[in-house]
């Protein structure tokens, strides 16, 4: 009968669920210099409970367990080395999967190389590491899959970054033992000061399937090979069983940034579709034969100014997903966006601080403003989508102002709220609005659902943050705000 919730920097709260009296609220007092080194506000994604705890991850980097009835630490842990030069932050919600709590990181924008950690939940003990981005070959590679990432990099990419952060999106499948990891974008995000000479860079966008008990890698899927556009795979996954063409299929899905809806085979990592649900100019398709992307060659940008689509804010962000297995569809907000890419001739790299692009938004303004004039439309809407016959079933329309996560529930519901101020309720068959109202706040989070005393309530987090996330992004800047409201 608690709600817990998590706010800006990373205040946590625990509520009586069916009346909102507050029963605890802990401060992990993050210093206030985190909030220059993230990308995109001081904001978290979600709580992990476990056996009477309560587990939060700090902007700073820490995992702190809390006693789910007092409020009070049980166990802290720092999951940043220590004295590192690169801007990590972390933003991402904690999971708990066979007693092990689980957290990436963030920062790839300042270049930092991600990786992704295991915990013991009772104790707070390092059980294994994964990195994402392979380290110097002169230290040694410390598993097969480190070494075999490394081919697909040029240069001294260790000391450029690299990026990967998987900031968001990890889920487990208990029947495989299997943990499936989304991967962040690019750190710079030109590759010619990344990767000199190019190369996929392994394991950037990509999902990895690692063993839950070791963090052995077992397969991974590049959505977007050698990426330079920041168009992370750390949008969520979902798990599903889907029939097509006939069989049973175990499936891991993603509606990522580039564009594109994947569904993969979960237990051999083999991509079994994919189809582009927004207007995508960087790739004409995907090669079902390799599993490649089709890139058009002049996305990969020079100093001379290149439109792509989507943009940096992706066709879908780190908005979270559903699917409802009633009616076979999943459901997610769209934006349709376009960007102008050019290489910055004057980039020098500077651990530790942030916007590590090495591109420039400035430049060649005629250029520019020719580019824009050839944009696809700018666009905002709820999408349903048929994973089995990759297709478009109904859409929701938001103008260009963006939409929040979404909740699907059995009783053919879907729930969404808008930048526009509002929450509403959708008919998951069909789209019919069945209920619209004004919160005064924006409420993008994810909602969720529970039943007290046969009364279902819905609950969601309501307050406008900053960075490209949210909407249509323009050339003249990445804006910040931060308006900051409270749970609806």
């Amino acid at each position: 009968g608690v709600l817990y919730d998590i706010q800006p920097w990373n205040i946590t709260t625990a509520y009586d669920a069916k009346t909102g009296k507050l029963l605890w609220r802990y401060d992990p007092k993050v210093p206030e210099k985190y909030g220059r080194l993230a990308c995109c506000d001081i904001d978290a994604r979600g709580l992990a409970a476990w056996k009477g705890k309560i587990i939060l991850a700090t902007l700073d980097g820490r995992l702190i367990a809390l006693n789910a009835r007092t409020g009070q630490p049980v166990w802290s842990v720092q999951t940043l080395d220590e004295g590192t030069p690169w801007a990590y932050t972390v933003t991402g919600a904690p999971r708990v999967f066979e007693g092990k709590v689980f957290i990436g990181n963030a920062g790839a924008e300042a270049a930092a190389p991600g990786f992704f950690t295991a915990y013991d939940a009772e104790t707070g003990r390092k059980i294994w590491r994964f990195h994402v981005v392979p380290g110097n070959p002169a230290d040694g590679y410390k598993s097969k899959a480190e070494a075999m990432a490394a081919k697909t990099w040029s240069g001294e990419w260790w000391k450029n970054g690299g990026g990967g952060t998987p900031w968001d999106s990890f889920v487990y499948d208990p029947k495989t033992r299997l943990i499936y990891l989304g991967t962040g974008n690019s750190g710079p995000w030109a590759t010619e000061y990344r990767s000199p000479g190019g190369g996929d860079n392994l394991f950037l966008a990509s999902i990895v399937a690692l063993k839950v008990d070791t963090g052995e890698y077992v397969w991974h899927y590049q959505e977007t090979p050698g990426d330079e556009w920041d168009y992370t795979a750390t949008q969520p996954l979902i798990l599903a069983d889907l029939k097509i063409k006939g069989r049973d299929r175990k499936v891991i899905m993603q509606a990522p940034k580039n564009g594109f809806f994947y569904v993969l085979d979960r237990l051999a990592g083999e991509l079994i579709s994919a189809k582009n649900y927004v207007p995508v100019t960087w790739a004409s398709g995907i090669d079902m034969k390799t599993g490649r992307p089709i890139i058009n060659p002049q996305v990969h940008y020079g100093v001379m100014p290149e439109l792509q689509s989507p943009g940096p804010g992706g066709a879908h962000n780190w908005q979270p997903m559903s699917f409802d297995p009633q009616t076979g569809l999943a459901y997610f907000p769209v934006t349709q966006s376009s960007f102008i890419y050019a290489l910055d001739p004057n980039f020098k790299l500077q651990p530790g601080r942030m916007s590590q692009l090495g591109m420039t938004g400035g430049g060649h303004p005629e250029e520019r403003k020719q580019l824009m004039a050839s944009a696809p439309k700018e666009d905002a809407y709820l999408v349903a989508w048929d994973p089995v016959n990759q297709k478009e079933v109904w859409r929701a329309p938001h103008g260009r102002t963006g939409s929040g996560g979404v909740l699907t529930t059995a009783g053919n519901l879907v729930f969404e709220g808008t930048i526009g101020s509002t929450f509403a309720a959708y008919r998951a068959d069909t789209g019919e609005k069945i209920w619209e109202m004004p919160v005064q706040q924006v409420p993008i989070a994810a909602p969720i659902s529970y039943a007290i005393d046969g009364v279902q309530y819905i609950a969601v987090n309501a307050g406008y943050g900053g960075g490209i996330a949210h909407g249509p992004v323009n050339n003249d800047a990445l804006l910040q705000n931060t308006d900051y409201g409270g749970l609806l």
